[in-house]
């Protein structure tokens, strides 16, 4: 038994039968995404390609100020981020409640950031600033 699947793990390697790689020059990115200093709690982030038909764009979800992409197109992108964070104060909604929750990146971003990715980086931080 231990013979079959120690074939079957060298026949999977020599195929590949690993996750599917990008058909495009990608990257990895990590890092952290904090406004004034201060880690956004939840969010997304998402990397745009600037280059007119490259495709896809690529997102990742901000757990506690920290994120990781995969597949990132390599080249000039726009990186797109919202962060929200629960105030604590509950808002009634006809006969129901929901906890309030408020948008924590700053205007100047929401258009974008851009960014020239080119090759994995671990260390793609995003320090924004609210003045």
């Amino acid at each position: 038994m231990t013979r079959s699947l120690a074939m079957m793990l060298v026949i999977c390697a020599a195929w590949g039968c690993g996750p599917d790689k990008p058909s495009y020059p990608a990257a990895q990115l990590e890092g952290n995404v904090t406004v004034d200093g201060k880690p956004v709690p939840q969010g997304q982030i998402q990397f745009m390609p600037q280059e007119t038909g490259r495709l896809p764009v690529t997102s990742a979800a901000i757990v506690d100020g920290r994120y990781v992409a995969m597949d990132v197109p390599q080249g000039k992108v726009r990186v797109l981020l919202t962060g929200t964070k629960e105030t604590g104060k509950m808002i009634k909604e006809y006969s129901s409640s929901r906890p309030e929750v408020i948008n924590v990146i700053p205007d100047k971003y929401r258009a974008g950031i851009a960014l020239d990715v080119t090759g994995d980086n671990r260390n793609q931080n995003f320090d924004l600033k609210s003045h």
